[in-house]
């Protein structure tokens, strides 16, 4: 049987590029802030190779961010609300604009409205409104490194993970909250970062009109206030099926180290006492083995109930 040189070599191809997306978004993840020069030397890839990829990721949203999300403190806090009305559609067009609300989904599941606002709001008022499923204060974000991996090995990894699990003692959930006391060109200037954090400085300062010096030092203890987020999906995050998770545990540490595994970038978000998963699958087969995972989970006693819903409202593309 004649082989066909061509299909091969741009197999081999679009493996090679496959690895250098993840070399660079892995740099991101490291440094979100990271220069071209280092990102290129550190990933051991040409400048121009660099540029091309970033340009061709962004453009295919196979690289998302980095992006930020405000730790709670004393002075600030968001609150996720999870809740069912009759009508989810007129709801989530309703909320479009909403005094307070900073991100809503509609979703099809255990709930069919996912809401995040900086303030506790009321919503048993509006029309439609059925229950609240869950409801709590918006805690740490998580997302891993990006790593060069297949579905199957990750999935192997996480039921390796499972099996290795032993229940203990419950882990400590408790953290310090410090005061934000930003003002308002602190407030300024995350707004005008918040969603791509690799912004030009300088025009960006002279149309938000702020002095360098002022964003120098925000610059200095934003970490201290916000995590910093870079998601990686190699065929393009509209590509994929988003699947949100609340899961209850003692153990949210070895959750989180478990959905690290996952093939495409997981968004783990504390809410209350619980934890929020956002992961994309592109496959029935994949959406199987993420649900049996849960499952085992349960079984095991790393989590103690679980729920879910799928993203309706996007693309693929959810952001926080």
């Amino acid at each position: 049987m004649a082989i066909n040189v061509g299909d091969t070599m741009g197999k081999i191809s679009q493996k090679k590029r496959r690895e250098g997306y993840c070399k660079v978004a892995g740099q991101l993840c490291e440094n979100p802030f990271m220069n071209r020069k280092n990102i290129a030397k550190n990933a051991k890839l040409s400048r121009n190779t660099v540029s091309e990829y970033l340009k061709s990721m962004y453009k295919k949203n196979i690289l998302i961010g980095p992006w930020m999300s405000l730790n709670p403190h004393s002075d600030y806090k968001e609150y996720v609300y999870l809740m069912n009305f009759s009508d989810p559609s007129h709801a989530y067009k309703g909320l479009k604009g909403f005094p307070h609300v900073l991100h809503h989904e509609m979703t099809f599941g255990t709930w069919n409205t996912m809401v995040i606002t900086d303030r506790q709001l009321d919503f048993s008022q509006l029309v439609g409104f059925e229950s609240i499923v869950y409801q709590g204060v918006k805690g740490h974000v998580y997302t891993p490194k990006v790593k060069s991996t297949t579905w199957n090995e990750s999935l192997k990894k996480i039921y390796e993970h499972i099996e290795q699990f032993t229940p203990g003692e419950p882990e400590s959930k408790k953290r310090p909250i410090l005061p934000l006391n930003w003002g308002e060109d602190q407030w300024k200037l995350y707004h005008a970062f918040k969603m791509n954090a690799r912004k030009k400085v300088t025009p960006l300062l002279r149309n938000i009109k702020v002095k360098y010096e002022t964003y120098a030092e925000w610059m200095e203890t934003l970490q201290e206030h916000c995590t910093i987020h870079t998601e990686f999906y190699p065929k393009g995050c509209n590509n994929y099926l988003c699947y949100c998770l609340l899961l209850s545990s003692d153990y949210n540490q070895s959750v989180i180290s478990l959905f690290s595994l996952f093939y495409t970038t997981p968004i783990i978000m504390e809410v209350g006492d619980r934890l929020l998963v956002f992961l994309k699958v592109t496959s029935s087969n994949v959406t199987m083995g993420m649900m049996q995972t849960v499952i085992d989970m349960k079984t095991v006693e790393m989590i103690k109930e679980f729920s879910s819903a799928a993203v309706a409202s996007e693309p693929g593309c959810v952001v926080r």
